[in-house]
């Protein structure tokens, strides 16, 4: 975290904390995968049969519209929804233990990060980015084929240690700086044109 704030004062314009949606939607994404697993069934007097369902998008509305009051909301629905799957399903009641887990997870998650929650659906429609997930996966490409990956390359650590500080230099303008540690006439040498070079020992 230090390191992102030293790196956020560095930035030449003003910059404010955003949640990236990438991660809020994986947490979301386990929700759905074992509130799937659940047969539906009427786990409320009256209700529908998809009420946990229903609720589990709700849960991802008010995430993505950036609804705080509507989230806690259905997060206490979906806790109330979920237990009573639990002793009414034996079946199921792995999976409705586990969609707890994750439901509490992302609760936690978002309360930590509270400040960076935005209303996703606006910022999207704005034009702005909502996710560094295109960004995320480039850079694991380009570092993931040079250090070995779909490559026939050996790397030892040092050596990739040494490949990505070059990278980082870059983007901190230090290369020239970095280099001159080890070799100080860069920068400051010129390669003189090919018809003035002059014969070896002249």
């Amino acid at each position: 975290m230090a390191i992102l704030g030293t790196r956020k004062t560095m930035l030449p314009m003003k910059t404010r904390f955003v949640l990236d949606y990438f991660h809020v939607a994986m947490k979301l994404r386990h929700i759905d995968q074992f509130v799937g697993r659940i047969p539906p069934c009427m786990l409320s007097p009256g209700a529908s049969i998809f009420e946990l369902y229903d609720r589990s998008n709700y849960l991802r509305a008010s995430v993505w519209t950036g609804r705080r009051d509507k989230f806690e909301e259905s997060f206490h629905t979906m806790l109330r929804l979920l237990i009573r799957a639990k002793v009414l399903l034996l079946d199921d009641a792995d999976a409705a233990t586990v969609a707890l887990g994750h439901v509490c997870d992302l609760r936690g998650y978002l309360r930590t990060n509270a400040p960076g929650v935005v209303n996703y659906q606006a910022w999207k429609r704005g034009g702005q980015r909502i996710s560094s997930s295109g960004v995320e996966g480039t850079v694991s490409h380009l570092i993931g084929r040079r250090p070995g990956k779909s490559q026939h390359m050996c790397w030892t650590k040092r050596g990739a240690h040494l490949f990505l500080q070059v990278p980082c230099a870059l983007l901190n303008n230090e290369l020239l700086t970095v280099c001159r540690r080890w070799h100080w006439e860069i920068g400051s040498y010129r390669t003189a044109l090919p018809w003035q070079w002059r014969p070896q020992h002249s």
